[in-house]
This record gives structure tokens, C-alpha cells and sequence, in this order.
């Protein structure tokens, strides 16, 4: 068995996002971070942005055309997306357009944060950043690259802002995750199918589902070339934008 039957590299493409996500609207009900609780049995599907908002537009897209919700967790200190570029601020206008929620993916790391009232304090930071940015209150935040001490942060809220990995989610409802471009524990489609979870919570992150079948590894460069490719062409766009001489 080589890899890519190994960890399952040709579930993840655009066309069996698709399916999963059909698939998903048969046997659960939706549900947000805000409503789950009036449910008896749901599905809340989230999305952490680590690498590429191209992506994540392309998924809302699909699940917009699907009339499904879920919420995009937008990372402030990303090395491969700018949250305060214009384009960025457009992309994110489309994603809350397209019917979805935003909320904080917040590093801990980036702040080397030892205390639950360190969270309080940077994660509220974080929080006015995207409601002045963004003109958006996030509903809710999720860490990014969790450790022992971050897991063990199981209060419901902080900073006024929704903890995915608080003690119900970790104890009560089940769990499903793409973490690093393969799944992490079970596989997606076959938890939706079993319906092995009365409760689940979906993570997935944009970046690994593309057009064509690739490894992690290839996902992660192909999105890096596209960068490439617009950083490549910013300059002979703006001279044109601006009536200037290209001179090279």
C-alpha cells in the first residue's frame, strides 16, 4: 500500500468536498456555535485558514451553492496570507456575503501565552482587529497548533468569543479533523456515513482540498506557486493600473 491509498489522498479534491458535503446534508442537521444547543443531534462544520484564502473562497463557494453555513477561522499571523490585504479584506467580505461566519484562529504561540489571562488579553486584541478591519464580530475562536496547555483551556468562552475546543466539544460531541492534510483519527466520509457521532464537529482547512489528487506536501507547494504567481505579476498590474512605464 503506498501513500496516497494509505491516507486517503484521493478524498481530498473539490469534487468529493462535494459529495462528503451532500452526503452530510442526508443524515445532519447544520448547526453554528451559536445554536448548537437547542439541537439534539448536529453537525458544525469550521474551517481553520492556515494557508491559502483562495481556497477557503472556493469552498464557501460550494457550500453556498449547497445552502450550507460553516465558519472560517481567519489567522492574523499566517506566513501565507495577509488578513489586512486589500484583497483579503474583499475576500472576506465574500466569505460573510456568502452566508458564513468568521471567527479568530489565534496563536498562542505568537504571543508565547503561559496563562489564561494572557488569552483573555491577546485574544481580546485580536478580537477589535476583526470588528474594526473587518466591520464583523466574530462568533466564536479557535486555537491554532494546539499543545497540552491549550487543550487543557476548556472554559466556554474567552474574550467574550466562543472556545471550539472548550469542555463540551472535547467531552460531549465527536470530532472529525483534517489536521496536516490527512485525517487525524477517522476518516470523514465514513464517520457521516456511519453516523457514528449523535454530535459532530468537523475541522477542515481549505488548503488541502484542490482541483486535482496531490500529497500534502504538493498541496502546500502548489499554493505556494500561486503566490509566486501573483507576486510575479503585481508589479506589470500596478504600472498599468497607475498609466506608468514599466521599465525593467
Amino acid at each position: 500500500m503506498d501513500n496516497s491509498e494509505k491516507y486517503h489522498f484521493n478524498d481530498f479534491t473539490q469534487s468529493h468536498y462535494i459529495e462528503i458535503l451532500k452526503l452530510a446534508k442526508q443524515n445532519y442537521l447544520f448547526a453554528n456555535y451559536e445554536n448548537f444547543k437547542e439541537k439534539e443531534a448536529f453537525l458544525i462544520w469550521r474551517h481553520d485558514v492556515d494557508f491559502s484564502m483562495e481556497y477557503a473562497i472556493e469552498l464557501a463557494k460550494i457550500e453556498n451553492d449547497l445552502n450550507i453555513k460553516s465558519t472560517y477561522f481567519l489567522h492574523i499571523h499566517s506566513e501565507f496570507y495577509n488578513l489586512l490585504e486589500y484583497r483579503s479584506k474583499k475576500q472576506i467580505k465574500q466569505l460573510i456575503n456568502l452566508g458564513h461566519d468568521i471567527g479568530v484562529h489565534f496563536d498562542t504561540h505568537y504571543y508565547n501565552i503561559r496563562s489564561k489571562d494572557e488569552i483573555e488579553k491577546h485574544l481580546s486584541y485580536e478580537k477589535n482587529l476583526f470588528i474594526r478591519f473587518f466591520e464583523k464580530v466574530p462568533v466564536a475562536f479557535s486555537f491554532h497548533n494546539t499543545n497540552e496547555f491549550i487543550i487543557s483551556c476548556q472554559d466556554e468562552y474567552y474574550a467574550e468569543l466562543k472556545n471550539t475546543y472548550a469542555k463540551v466539544f472535547q467531552s460531549e460531541i465527536g470530532y472529525c479533523s483534517d489536521s496536516n492534510g490527512y485525517w487525524r483519527f477517522d476518516r470523514l466520509y465514513d464517520v457521516i456515513k456511519s453516523k457514528k457521532y449523535k454530535k459532530l464537529q468537523v475541522l477542515t482547512h481549505p488548503e488541502w482540498w484542490q482541483e486535482e489528487v496531490r500529497s500534502p506536501k504538493e498541496r502546500v507547494l502548489n499554493i505556494l506557486e500561486q503566490r509566486k504567481a501573483f507576486t510575479n505579476t503585481f508589479y506589470d498590474n500596478l504600472m498599468i493600473e497607475m498609466g506608468r512605464e514599466n521599465i525593467k
